[in-house]
């Protein structure tokens, strides 16, 4: 997307389809395979610190040059990651992740203009953090990400 002031940004976000959180992004002038990986590391580091291959998890990203990418795939392949591609021309493929981008646009981007780069990205940061800890979603019985998250370790733990 196009931030006046700023030039073009990319935003990549590893966003968990369970709880609806969003464990990893990347804001950048560019948007290659370096920094879709920066996302999903980010991602793994912060669910999976004691690895990733026990969890059985599944990456689910659109059919772009990133995710389709050589260098993509190999590390999906080495963290144990299962990687789903969504078909072409379905919208409802990657619905979750196209919705969050929707509400991002909504509420950051489109509203505000930034005189610089930091300022965009501390723009991100605080919208993150927002909608993982208090924006409610219907599809969670209208609670946040993390209350979601801790309402289910809690229901899991009993």
């Amino acid at each position: 997307f196009y931030v006046q002031g700023v030039g073009w940004l990319y935003l990549v976000i590893v966003l968990d389809w369970y709880s609806k959180k969003v464990v990893g992004y990347k804001l950048d002038t560019r948007s290659r395979s370096k920094e879709w990986l920066e996302a999903l590391n980010m991602a793994v580091l912060e669910q999976c610190p004691h690895g990733s291959r026990q969890h059985q998890l599944c990456l689910v990203s659109d059919n772009g040059s990133q995710p389709t990418s050589v260098a993509f795939m190999k590390a999906c392949d080495s963290l144990g990651l299962k990687q789903i591609n969504t078909s072409y021309s379905n919208p409802k493929g990657n619905a979750e992740t196209e919705r969050f981008m929707r509400t991002f646009k909504e509420e950051v981007f489109w509203p505000f203009e930034y005189e610089s780069y930091d300022q965009a990205i501390n723009a991100v940061k605080e919208f993150i953090r927002f909608y993982n800890e208090k924006y409610v979603n219907s599809a969670l019985g209208y609670l946040s990400p993390v209350e979601f998250e801790k309402k289910e370790k809690m229901k899991n733990a009993a």
